[in-house]
């Protein structure tokens, strides 16, 4: 017996003992023989004493219903009937109606449809009777009401409480669902947020660590000049400023609670991109050929284009060092932008937006196209490597 059961059955045990007090005091008193004499029972007992051995079965029935429901029902059927033949008590009618509330609060559903038809034969079964033998309809009724009573109602009663806890279960169940929903949510948020930030720290930080590797490379790479080192030196120390100036703007719009008012980057900004990238060693060419008259893209459509540009022309200065990069942007039929950044295969060198390493660079690129709703693809061909970006005039 398990902990759950043993705790199921003490109060039930109690219970029992408590109808089998109370029914032996109503014995006592002579509170029996409530249908002796009649076509139910065969009269009273020599003894009322005689009313104990049914009282006694159906409290008996009582203590293991929680464990026995069917067996339960059964012995306190019998009960019943046998103290029905002997004129009838109230404490076997009060451990009957128990017996058979909890059966039918526990039952299946083919139980409980088995205790519908028995009650219902067990109802009119004695009312059609009493109406053949006795001609009174009265009688009859009256019969039927009573058997009704006892048998009807623990059912009504049992389908009522089930009813009311299966509602509950599922309220509890939908509880525990919007709770888990909510919890994934909340983790997909973060999980969004963190892969935002990283997508973030690599597009503002990568491109200025290249040009510092690219730069102080090409100064040890060659003979000791003063002038050259200095003008290096200088370029290496521009773009550590402009790195440590973009780690503490992210850093502060991390740290405010309140929305960001900081400037995102543009495409006004990739002229300056593009210069840039030209005094690390790659020729490039910028086509702008957006309509002047379109709407204006949204800002986030504008940072992504921004960012996808320079993420390949700095993977093509990474690369493909000495490289042609040509940049174009335009007004795609749908009203949104069309971004496309092909570079020169110089020395086997590997496509722009493409990384000999971990392959970030790519996956933020696409990451950037799809949080706008747009799309990115890379088109090797022999011999150059294009980046083409669609992305829509609004967000979907």
């Amino acid at each position: 017996m398990t902990i759950e059961q043993s705790s199921r059955r003490t109060p039930q045990l109690l219970s029992a003992a408590a109808m089998l007090a109370f029914g032996t005091g109503l014995i006592a008193v002579g509170f029996t023989g409530l249908w002796s004499g009649g076509p139910v029972g065969a009269g009273a007992p020599p003894s009322a004493w005689w009313f104990l051995l049914p009282l006694a079965a159906a409290c008996a029935a009582m203590a293991v219903k929680p464990l026995l429901p069917r067996t339960a029902l059964a012995v306190a059927t019998l009960a019943l009937l046998a103290d029905l033949y002997l004129g009838s008590s109230l404490g076997t009618l009060l451990a009957f109606y128990d017996v058979l509330y909890g059966a039918a609060l526990a039952a299946s559903p083919r139980l409980r449809r088995v205790l519908v038809v028995g009650a219902a034969v067990g109802i009119g079964t004695p009312a059609v009777t009493v109406l053949v033998v006795d001609g009174d309809p009265r009688v009859a009724f009256f019969v039927a009401l009573q058997l009704f009573a006892l048998l009807a109602t623990p059912l009504w009663w049992a389908s009522d409480v089930r009813r009311r806890n299966e509602l509950l279960a599922l309220a509890a169940q939908r509880t525990a669902d919007l709770e888990r929903i909510h919890a994934l949510s909340r983790d997909r948020a973060i999980a969004d947020e963190r892969t935002a930030m990283a997508r973030d720290v690599h597009d503002v930080v990568a491109s200025h660590m290249s040009a510092i590797a690219l730069r102080s490379g090409a100064a040890l790479a060659g003979p000791p000049d003063t002038e050259a080192d200095r003008d290096a030196l200088e370029a290496i120390r521009a773009s550590a400023l402009a790195a440590h100036a973009d780690l503490r703007s992210m850093i502060t719009l991390l740290r405010d609670s309140t929305p960001a008012r900081s400037e995102s980057a543009t495409l006004a900004d990739v002229p300056a991109l593009l210069a840039r990238a030209e005094s690390m060693g790659v020729t490039v060419r910028l086509d702008d050929a957006r309509d002047t008259a379109s709407i204006p893209l949204p800002a986030p459509t504008e940072h992504a284009a921004f960012r996808i540009a320079q993420e390949a022309v700095m993977n093509a200065v990474q690369h493909a060092q000495g490289s042609e990069v040509a940049v174009r942007i335009e007004t795609a039929n749908t009203g949104g932008l069309d971004l496309s950044v092909r570079s020169t295969r110089t020395g086997g060198g590997v496509a722009s937006g493409s990384s000999t390493h971990s392959g970030v660079g790519l996956l933020t690129m696409a990451e950037r196209a799809r949080a706008v709703g747009g799309e990115l693809r890379v088109e090797p061909t022999e011999r150059h490597w294009v980046v083409a970006a669609h992305l829509p005039a609004a967000a979907s």
